[in-house]
């Protein structure tokens, strides 16, 4: 889905429309700007400093922003925009407290080091002055003037300088005063104004110079000027959003559009990819339009050719068959070749024609705008290859027994496109008993997840031969040595007798299980902890074992699930069994998510995280749990009677037909949704417990289904049918949900039993 914004968000239609009248990206020339500009230039003609600049308030967000600078050498490096919490900034300082602020060159240097995203405007020694502008009450802004200190670093500004710039900045703050009760407000525009400096051979003063004088031609200092905030910006830049909003702020706004579309040609068609201003009917009737067909669009990205506006152009479109505001139409270039187009589009009142500068500037900045396109499709590509790889050499399903439940949860960093090294697995083992395995291999990384899935394979095999969790440990930590590999790991194996409740634990530099016999009780683990996996010549390992009560809980886990950079690791893991032994551990699904719920709520996760989950439920003599398993091959829509038939021989066997009618109608939904949408093999596990009947329906597909029916477009929502479905499982089941479970996900039903 293309990315879509509405008017108004961090673009003000304001100044669109002041863009739009004035001759220049900006607004119209005002009473204020010649004030500041005429200061700044006396100022330039007494300092003999490097930079001048004046910063006002900005529209709609607590900041400073540059108003006017004189066009020197070094005027590209002034600071666009100032937050005014940050009072480590000097013109923040003098704005807030009212006082002139004097930075020497030392104290920057310092400053510099702490921020060092300042170095980017203080590449060399600098002495900073800043100085309120202040008259009748109110404080309108800043001077800001900088001194190149690189010859003589130690040199403070002159005490006749600072007495010269207050002179200036009273004066200005008098005349800003004058003029506040004509001007509708005195803000910073969103590109500030660039005034060069007045030539030597003119003697006169520069109040004494007529406005037309005073050079307000567009320069190249405020073409690279725009050109280096919009960079700076999409540098950071890691989704289609972060993308449109610089075109919003860097191109929109400035050149006076009230609408602008990013279209990316793919396989022949032309796709939007973001837009702001347009409506949906609008692009819809563009996005996936052929290349082959004839349209202002798609020949702007075959003929490589702008196509510009013309004064008082309102053309019809023939497809929209109404009358369209101006519009510009402009080639998206990146490595070499066109990738598709921006439009533009003008208010009605729009009245002049781009001059050639504009024109390049603008051609220059979506050129930026492409590159920045094509990176941020490349890292989503590399991102969900990436993701694919490491869901892939996951376990498929987990495997059913009648003595336990066991369920898994597996986060990956969010931070980069390198996957991780973090697995799992539970491993049916020939005598009948059932292994957990957990591990971790150093870095993230495509070797990291590629010695996974060694490890992995090796421990499955290892442990299907019989072998002892010590054993297995010896054997990995042999293979890593035979494979050569320069990446150490940490795992940690745990061996259960469900007939005993009996476990055998090892570990090679991974944390212990955490295992809590009852509600609010922790039991210590006395087992030697060996060193990492592929370090140093071989390692015995130790094993030891541990007696679980029936209920007991037991939690193999990664690093990643600990908070240790806040909390530290004595104190993450201290937290983190203290929520294992208080939580209500009925459903094992629900205290996973409660377990990574704070992990999955971040935007940004530094590393993997994975969760094995078990409850020993233990096997009375006497007792028969009740466990039944029933397995539906992908697209065999037709079983989907025979699960219906064998859930009702099922609850007969177990009593529990009074559950039939409802349970037979859940299932068949849920399953039926599995088939249609998730397109795989789906299994079906159903359990018998006191209270009722749980069922679980697993399937290879990571997305959850969603039970809703607010669908205002079914060509935008194809899951809508399933939706509707699914409410029928939201009616009739106690409790249902959807939890990640190997490759896919687990969708389980809780159907209670009449009290």
């Amino acid at each position: 889905m293309p990315v879509r914004t509405e008017m108004g968000s961090g673009v003000s239609s304001g100044t669109q429309a002041a863009t739009a009248a004035s001759g220049q990206p900006g607004r119209p020339r005002t009473a204020w700007d010649f004030s500041i500009a005429s200061t700044l230039l006396d100022l330039e003609g007494q300092l003999g400093a490097l930079t001048y600049a004046a910063y006002l308030p900005l529209a709609g967000r607590p900041a400073l922003g540059v108003a006017l600078a004189v066009d020197t050498p070094c005027g590209f490096t002034i600071p666009s925009e100032l937050d005014l919490e940050d009072m480590r900034l000097p013109t923040v300082r003098a704005y807030r407290t009212g006082d002139l602020v004097v930075v020497e060159a030392a104290e920057l240097r310092e400053l510099t080091r702490q921020v060092p995203a300042f170095f980017l405007h203080n590449p060399f020694p600098l002495a900073v002055a800043s100085v309120p502008l202040i008259a009748g009450g109110r404080t309108f802004g800043c001077l800001s003037i900088h001194w190149s200190r690189t010859r003589a670093p130690e040199t403070p500004i002159a005490a006749n300088e600072l007495n010269i710039l207050r002179s200036a900045a009273q004066e200005l703050s008098d005349q800003l005063l004058s003029l506040a009760s004509t001007e509708t407000s005195i803000r910073a525009p969103s590109i500030p104004i660039f005034v060069p400096p007045i030539p030597a051979e003119l003697t006169t003063t520069v109040s004494a110079l007529p406005a037309d004088q005073l050079g307000w031609g567009v320069t190249g200092s405020a073409f690279l000027y725009q050109l280096k905030r919009l960079s700076t910006q999409l540098a950071a830049a890691v989704q289609i959003r972060d993308v449109l909003t610089a075109a919003q702020t860097h191109i929109m706004a400035p050149f006076g559009a009230s609408a602008l579309m990013l279209c990316r040609a793919r396989e022949g068609r032309l796709h939007v990819v973001g837009s702001s201003g347009f409506s949906r009917d609008e692009i819809a009737r563009l996005d996936s339009t052929p290349l082959s067909r004839s349209t202002p669009e798609t020949d702007t990205v075959t003929l490589v050719e702008a196509q510009l506006p013309r004064l008082g152009d309102t053309r019809m479109d023939s497809d929209a068959g109404v009358g369209q505001r101006p519009r510009a139409y402009m080639p998206l270039i990146a490595n070499g070749r066109c990738i598709g187009c921006c439009v533009l589009e003008f208010p009605v009142q729009w009245r002049r024609f781009p001059t050639d500068e504009e024109i390049a500037l603008a051609g220059l900045m979506l050129g930026q705008i492409g590159q920045a396109l094509e990176r941020v499709y490349a890292h989503e590509a590399e991102q969900a290859f990436s993701r694919s790889m490491q869901q892939s050499l996951l376990p498929p399903s987990l495997p059913m027994r009648p003595e336990l439940v066991v369920t898994c949860r597996y986060l990956p960093a969010t931070k980069g496109t390198s996957v991780g090294g973090d697995w799992y697995d539970v491993i049916p083992l020939p005598n009948g008993a059932i292994g957990l395995t957990i591990g971790d291999v150093e870095g993230h990384s495509a070797q990291a997840a590629a010695l996974m899935g060694h490890l992995r394979s090796a421990a499955l095999a290892y442990a299907t031969e019989g072998h002892e969790p010590a054993a297995v440990l010896e054997r990995l930590d042999g293979l890593l040595r035979v494979l050569g590999a320069s990446r150490y790991a940490t795992c940690c194996c745990l061996w259960l007798e469900p007939a005993t409740g009996l476990a055998k634990v090892a570990t090679a530099g991974h944390p212990l299980p955490l295992i809590s016999p009852a509600l609010r009780t922790m039991a210590p683990l006395d087992v030697p902890v060996g060193p990492p996996l592929g370090l140093g010549d071989g390692h015995h390992y130790e094993q030891r074992e541990v007696a679980l009560a029936p209920g007991s809980v037991t939690a193999l886990f990664t690093d990643g699930l600990l908070d240790m950079r806040a909390l530290g690791p004595d104190g993450a893991l201290s937290r983190l069994a203290n929520k294992i032994a208080g939580s209500d551990r009925k459903n094992m699904d629900l205290l996973a998510d409660e377990l990574i719920s704070e992990h999955r709520s971040r935007s940004m996760l530094d590393d993997d995280l994975a969760l094995l989950l078990m409850r020993y439920d233990g096997c009375r003599p006497g007792e028969q749990k009740h466990v039944s398993r029933l397995s539906v091959q992908r697209y065999d829509l037709q079983a989907v009677a025979s699960v219906r038939h064998h859930l009702k021989d099922v609850l007969a066997c177990w009593k529990t037909e009074v559950l039939l009618d409802d349970l037979q109608l859940v299932l068949s939904e849920v399953v039926t949704n599995a088939l249609i949408h998730a397109q795989s093999d789906v299994d079906i596990r159903l359990r018998r417990h006191t209270d009722g009947v749980r069922v679980e329906v697993q399937d290879s597909s990571p997305q959850p289904p969603v039970p809703t029916v607010i669908v205002t477009d079914e060509s935008v929502n194809a899951e809508a049918e399933s939706g509707r479905g699914l409410l029928i499982v939201d009616a009739l089941a106690a409790a249902w949900g959807s939890s990640p479970a190997g490759r896919g996900k687990t969708t389980w039903i809780e159907m209670a039993l009449p009290k």
